[in-house]
């Protein structure tokens, strides 16, 4: 979502209120991992993977002066079955660059793993092996 800059997020602390421009906002339902529940407020990993992946993507967001607007993504997760935060920065990079907003690279996320046994070492790149 696109709107303007006064519609940015504020944040109050202790003392200081601070602003966002960007907001990544990450929903992982129940049922995308097949399992049953009530539809409660964002969790651990829900406010987790959202901050990951706004880090990620922050970084090629341009700057006020070359793209005035408030910007707003949400993945939706449906289903689940490897590691859907980095799907949901490949996907928001592609709805970023769909909406027209400059950003100053594609960013793409994998998940990655490692395992070792004495001086050997494997690196994991796809959950799905």
């Amino acid at each position: 979502t696109l709107g303007a800059l006064g519609e940015h997020q504020i944040i109050d602390g202790l003392g200081t209120e601070d602003q966002k421009r960007y907001m990544h906002h990450y929903n992982f339902p129940n049922f995308s991992v097949g399992e049953t529940g009530p539809v409660r407020a964002p969790g651990r990993r829900e406010i987790g993977h959202g901050a990951l992946g706004e880090r990620a993507l922050l970084q090629v967001i341009p700057d006020e002066k070359e793209f005035p607007y408030t910007i707003r993504v949400v993945s939706e997760v449906l289903e689940s079955n490897g590691s859907s935060s980095q799907a949901s920065i490949c996907g928001s990079t592609l709805a970023l660059m769909d909406a027209g907003v400059p950003i100053k690279a594609p960013v793409a996320g994998i998940a990655m793993g490692l395992i070792t046994k004495d001086d050997n070492y494997t690196i994991l790149s796809d959950i799905q092996g």
